[in-house]
C-alpha cells in the first residue's frame, strides 16, 4: 500500500488511541497482514511515534511505511480524507477504488501526506492487484479499524490467530514499536481461557498495561502450530502466557489461569525495560 497517499497531521495527537481487532472484517486482516504488513507495520503508541519523527527524525523506528493506525487516520479522519462519512456504502465503495489505484499504481495520483511526515516515506512498494472481492475485504477492514479507533469500546487489544502464526513479523513489531510480545495459548474448548477474558483481561488497568506496553495475540492451539521455542516450554495447558523480547528471547511463560492481581504482578515483571534476573 503506497505511503505516499496518506495525510499525516504535523501534531500527531488523536490519532494514535489504541484500537482492537474484534468485529473486524477477518479476511481483510488477513489481506492486509500477509500483502501489506512488510511494509506498514502494527499499532505504535502516540509518545513512541512522536520522539521518532520530531526527535529522532526516524532513526528510532525507520519507518518505511506509515503504521496501521497512521494509514486509517489518513483514509478515514484526516483533512484529506476518503468519501464522507454520512453514506457508508458510498464510502466503502470510493475507498475501494482509492486503494485498487495505489495498490497498482504507487506513482499515481495526488500525495496525501503532509511534508513533516511524507518526506521519510519516499521508496515506492510493489504494484499489487487485488480482485474486487479482496479488495471489498481490505476496505472493510481498515474501516471497521477505523470504527473501533473512534468508539473506544475497551474491548482488549489482542490478536487472534486460527492458522499461521508469523513469529518473526510479530517480532519486527515489537522491536520497531518497543514492546514486549505477549503469545497466550488457547483453545476454543478452553473454559479457563474465556472465564479469564471475561473476569481479568477486560479489567480496565490490565487493558491499559496491555494496550501501553505489549503486543498481545492470542493462538489456538487446536487450528495452529507453536512455534519450536515456544513448543519446547508449553505444557499443554490453556491458557498458557510466554512473554518474548524483540529479540525473541523467552523472558517467562506462565501456566494456566490468573487471578486479577497475580496478572498485574505478571506484566510488571514483564514491562519493557525491566532487568530480567
Amino acid at each position: 500500500m503506497n505511503q505516499k497517499n496518506l495525510y499525516v497531521l504535523p501534531i500527531l495527537l488523536c490519532m494514535f488511541q489504541t484500537t482492537t481487532l474484534f468485529g473486524q472484517d477477518k479476511e481483510g486482516k488477513k489481506i492486509f497482514e500477509t500483502r501489506c504488513a512488510s511494509c506498514h507495520s502494527g499499532y505504535i503508541p502516540e509518545a513512541r511515534l512522536k520522539e521518532n519523527f520530531f526527535k529522532k527524525d526516524n532513526q528510532l523506528l525507520h519507518l518505511k511505511a506509515p503504521t496501521i493506525n497512521m494509514l486509517v487516520y489518513g483514509i478515514m479522519r484526516g483533512p484529506k480524507k476518503i468519501g464522507e462519512p454520512g453514506d457508508a456504502e458510498m464510502r466503502q465503495a470510493e475507498i475501494e477504488a482509492y486503494l485498487q489505484e495505489y495498490l497498482e499504481e504507487p506513482e499515481a495520483g495526488e500525495s496525501l501526506l503532509s511534508p513533516a511526515i511524507g518526506r521519510y516515506f519516499h521508496t515506492p512498494h510493489p504494484v499489487i492487484k487485488l480482485d474486487e472481492n479482496a479488495l471489498a475485504h481490505l476496505t472493510k477492514y481498515l474501516m471497521h479499524y477505523a470504527a473501533e479507533h473512534q468508539r473506544g469500546d475497551g474491548k482488549v487489544l489482542k490478536r487472534h490467530f486460527d492458522g499461521a502464526f508469523d513469529l518473526p513479523a510479530l517480532l519486527a513489531e515489537a522491536k520497531r514499536s518497543g514492546k514486549t510480545l505477549i503469545v497466550e495459548v488457547s483453545s476454543p474448548l478452553c473454559h479457563y481461557c474465556r472465564k479469564m477474558d471475561r473476569e481479568v483481561l477486560n479489567d480496565p488497568e490490565i487493558r491499559r498495561m496491555l494496550q501501553e506496553h505489549f503486543i498481545f495475540t492470542e493462538l489456538n492451539v487446536r487450528s495452529t502450530r507453536l512455534p519450536a521455542r515456544l513448543a519446547q516450554a508449553y505444557q499443554h495447558i490453556t491458557p498458557s502466557f510466554f512473554f518474548l523480547s524483540p529479540e525473541g528471547k523467552l523472558l517467562h511463560s506462565y501456566p494456566g489461569s490468573w487471578t486479577k492481581t497475580d496478572f498485574v504482578l505478571i506484566l510488571r515483571e514483564n514491562l519493557p525495560g525491566v532487568e530480567k534476573h
